[in-house]
């Protein structure tokens, strides 16, 4: 976290952090400090997932892809930010990967309904100046700073292609969100078609959503963990009706402009690993 200050509020099995004043870019400097170049203000978190390895699909949580990971296909992944901006940038996670991860393209906009994105609004991403990335094993990488004007509680859609194989992915199993699967690269597909046949409710290699400028800026970031009660399990998919997107809402109508975002895993454990949720969580510093 470097100099930034963190309070932490355990209840039973939850605890909430908030950090101020952002939350770090991850491992790709390049790529940070062109961002913070492009969006002029600091970054704070409005939307995150907490990864863990992947693990077959099970008769209670139904199938998802990060055994088989991808190889020509294009990912489209559906979040909702609980802060608004004038910049956006995504952090994407090869934390279990065995291989450098190779990311050919990526683009965000805004969500219409479906797999459709918001007319106008279709971006492109870069890592580093480079429309592709590479991330070794273990590490993440934040992309370059995009210009687009978000608000808080607003839906946004990220769409990674793999041109290469990636191996077994990096994921967050309990998405309760549509996450959409097509052959090729469609990344600038505007449309539903190409997407219909393939879904899955996890999020892959997408760890974070940032914001930075605009004149509402975020002031803080709220960071909620724990197991199954923070993931938001048994929650109606599609709906944002878990604690922290509660939360969100509420801070929304207060009129304060805090990020909120949800790090829990269905399942997971504070001291011993779990061979389907994720690692032990660590301690966190006082």
């Amino acid at each position: 976290m470097g100099s930034s200050r963190l309070r932490v509020l355990i209840t039973g099995v939850a605890a909430i952090a908030v950090v101020t004043p952002a939350l770090p870019a991850g491992s790709a400097a390049a790529a940070d400090s062109h961002a913070r170049e492009g969006a002029g203000q600091g970054w704070f978190g409005a939307w995150t997932s907490a990864q863990h390895h992947p693990i077959p699909g099970n008769e209670w949580d139904g199938p998802n892809w990060s055994v088989d990971g991808f190889a020509n296909q294009s990912v489209r992944q559906v979040v909702r930010i609980s802060a608004g901006g004038s910049h956006v940038r995504i952090r994407l996670s090869n934390r279990y990967g065995t291989k450098p991860l190779r990311v050919a393209g990526a683009t965000i906009a805004k969500t219409g309904p479906s797999a459709e994105i918001g007319p106008g609004t279709l971006r492109p991403l870069t890592f580093g100046h480079r429309l592709s990335a590479a991330i070794r094993p273990g590490a993440e990488a934040a992309s370059d700073a995009a210009l687009l004007s978000v608000s808080a509680l607003e839906s946004l859609s990220v769409t990674l292609y793999f041109a290469e194989p990636t191996g077994p992915a990096t994921f967050h199993e309990g998405a309760l969100t549509t996450t959409y699967r097509a052959t090729g690269d469609r990344r600038f597909d505007p449309g539903t078609a190409a997407f219909a046949g393939e879904t899955s409710h996890s999020w892959y290699y997408l760890t974070g959503v940032d914001v930075s400028g605009g004149p509402r800026r975020a002031s803080g970031t709220v960071v909620a963990f724990g197991d199954s009660i923070t993931d938001g399990y048994g929650s109606t998919p599609d709906a944002n009706n878990r604690y922290p997107d509660e939360l969100a809402e509420r801070l929304v109508a207060a009129g304060r402009p805090v990020g909120v975002v949800n790090a829990g895993i269905n399942g997971n454990k504070l001291l011993a690993n779990s061979p389907c949720y994720g690692e032990r969580r660590q301690p966190v510093p006082s």
